[in-house]
């Protein structure tokens, strides 16, 4: 009993010379076991829970290829298409053939059936087209040729002949000629001024033109190929 009681005595004593390093001991074990819970808790933290930010979501590809999630940045250049105007010019054809004077027939070519002359008082073929005109004006070859004659006949006045090759020959009757013999003209060059047919004296005045092809005699408007108007009766 005796022991007893001094041991418990020593005890207290004990208490009281180190309670103050006792309570220091106590806090640190405290403090030691609050941070190996912080620890452990750290270490056994599933992955699951770990705050990873955001993936970023490329946007939806509208081209029908799939999404490989990278991004490709496609720089697109257009060139404006540039279209040449090419301007065509046409120029005109030299001409072939020209009217002699007006495009005014007042009688035509009839070598098939008679026509009434009016100076001669009978009726006769006219191997020939009149052309209407004003006495003084120019006339014009009707293509490209040679004088290969300048005359002056009783009957049809100044008289001049154009050879044109291939067999074509025209003669211009009723003309006072400003062309002589072996002249190259050109289509439409002047070769004299409309004067008079003395057999055909009595209409206005007027080119009678004559053509033959291989010394056949063809209507000149039908040679020509070109337009014309015939007068009326009353316009003589």
């Amino acid at each position: 009993m005796k022991e007893s009681r001094y041991g418990r005595s020593r005890f207290s004593n004990f208490l009281r010379s180190n309670g103050v390093y006792l309570a220091l001991a106590a806090s640190l074990l405290a403090v030691g076991g609050v941070a190996v819970a912080g620890l452990g808790q750290q270490l056994f933290h599933s992955p699951t829970e770990s705050s990873a930010p955001p993936e970023e979501q490329v946007e939806q590809n509208v081209t029908g290829q799939p999404d490989d999630r990278t991004t490709t940045t496609t720089i697109t250049t257009t060139t404006a298409a540039t279209t040449t105007a090419t301007t065509t010019t046409t120029e005109k054809a030299p001409d072939l053939y020209v009217l002699p004077l007006s495009n005014t027939v007042q009688k035509p070519f009839s070598v098939d059936a008679p026509l009434y002359s009016e100076t001669m008082g009978d009726w006769r073929i006219h191997t020939g087209a009149d052309f209407a005109g004003s006495e003084g004006q120019k006339v014009k070859t009707v293509a490209r040729g040679t004088v290969s004659a300048v005359e002056q006949d009783p009957m049809w006045g100044g008289v001049i002949t154009v050879d044109h090759g291939v067999g074509v020959v025209s003669r211009y009757c009723g003309v006072t000629p400003s062309v002589r013999v072996g002249d190259q003209l050109d289509v439409g060059d002047s070769i004299g001024t409309l004067s008079t047919a003395p057999c055909e004296c009595a209409l206005p005045a007027h080119l009678h033109l004559e053509m033959t092809v291989d010394g056949q005699p063809v209507d000149p408007v039908a040679a020509l190929g070109l337009e014309v108007r015939y007068a009326d009766t009353t316009d003589e």
